[in-house]
């Protein structure tokens, strides 16, 4: 009687402490494996949609500028339009019939984008001496414009150098020559904006640059 009552008891024995504190510790390494998955896949997908989210501001932002610029020095009345007024690397200053009365001094007719540096900015005025128009959030890292000419062969031009004459060598290619002296002769503008992501993950990747690039033929000088 008393060997069964024994078994019956040694049948219904719980876990000792050992195996209690090893159970926890498995459980805690399992725990924590799976939340480092899922914290990693939570910051990949964060980091995917901050990546995507420069591009597309960068893209609206050039896709607005690459449109007007396109209808520089644009006349369809044979208005005198001084077309293309300021080239630089990170100005650019043109003028435009829009409404087609015969002049250039109505508003969006007389356009300027340019970079401000200070606060990170791509500012359009369509007018001189009104008001700036900001179109990005503190956001953009960088503006370049670049000047082409026509393409009259099969190969294509060279862009204008921003140099004084005489140096018109750089990076071991001759430029087709100084932008200032040839702002009537421009043909092509290739704009590059970088905007940053605006919610970086310090943790997983930090500040994410997007670099969107167009080009932008201008209508009013047809091409060969």
């Amino acid at each position: 009687m008393n060997s069964i009552e024994e078994k019956r008891a040694g049948g219904q024995r719980g876990f000792s402490l050992v195996e209690f504190f090893v159970s926890i510790l498995l459980t805690s390494i399992m725990l924590s494996a799976i939340y480092s998955v899922y914290r990693v896949q939570t910051h990949s997908v964060k980091l995917q949609e901050n990546r995507l989210e420069a591009q597309e501001y960068a893209r609206s932002t050039l896709d607005l500028m690459v449109r007007e610029i396109r209808n520089a020095g644009y006349a369809p009345t044979g208005a005198t339009c001084a077309g293309i007024l300021i080239a630089t690397t990170q100005t650019l200053q043109f003028f435009l019939d829009a409404n087609g009365d015969g002049d250039c001094s109505d508003a969006d007719e007389n356009i300027t984008y340019a970079y401000v540096a200070l606060t990170k900015d791509i500012s359009r005025t369509s007018i001189t001496g009104g008001s700036a128009q900001i179109l990005t959030d503190g956001n953009a890292t960088k503006l370049q414009l670049i000047y082409y000419p026509q393409q009259t062969g099969a190969t294509p031009p060279p862009p204008y150098c921003y140099v004084t004459a005489g140096d018109l060598v750089v990076n071991g290619v001759t430029c087709s020559g100084i932008v200032t002296a040839n702002l009537g002769n421009i043909q092509r503008i290739t704009v590059s904006l970088t905007v940053q992501s605006k919610n970086p993950d310090a943790e997983f990747g930090g500040q994410l640059n997007a670099t969107m690039t167009s080009n932008a033929d201008l209508r009013n000088r047809g091409l060969p």
